[in-house]
């Protein structure tokens, strides 16, 4: 038992000093840095990378995202109606033993599939918005440019 102890002991030491030596080498490397990002310097040894993103980009990921949850939505539409509880789940709630946990479980599904069909909702509705932001703003780029 002794021994386990130690072979546990002496496994940790040796994990933790290659996780230091893994650290040190990677602040000793550095990494090429590519010429169509924006170096972001908030902290005088600390700076990050970021790619550039087009206005046009984002409006074509908010449609993929809205697409996307739109196809969501529609699936939790139909699970909800699937799932609200019935005079099926009425009748087999009330014949077989352990008919309330059955009542209640079909009810907790119908909520949780409620609740993510209002979360969609939601997050379909800000990505609305944000789409209606970025397009005013890609607006005012261009008229700004034309006007210059």
């Amino acid at each position: 038992m002794l021994h386990t102890h130690i072979g546990m002991l002496v496994f940790f030491i040796q994990l933790f000093c290659y996780a230091q030596i893994s650290s040190a080498n990677n602040l000793l490397t550095t990494k090429n840095k590519q010429d169509n990002a924006i170096q972001h310097n908030q902290y005088p040894s600390f700076i990050i990378d970021m790619p550039q993103v087009t206005m046009m980009e984002m409006i074509q990921d908010i449609y993929h995202a809205k697409s996307a949850l739109n196809k969501r939505k529609v699936t939790l539409s139909k699970t909800e109606k699937t799932r609200s509880f019935n005079t099926k789940d009425g009748a087999i709630s009330l014949i077989l033993p352990g008919g309330f946990l059955y009542a209640a479980i079909i009810k907790l599904r119908h909520h949780d599939v409620k609740n993510q069909l209002r979360n969609v909702t939601k997050q379909l509705h800000e990505l609305s918005l944000d789409l209606v932001a970025f397009r005013s703003a890609q607006i005012d780029n261009t008229l700004i440019a034309t006007l210059h």
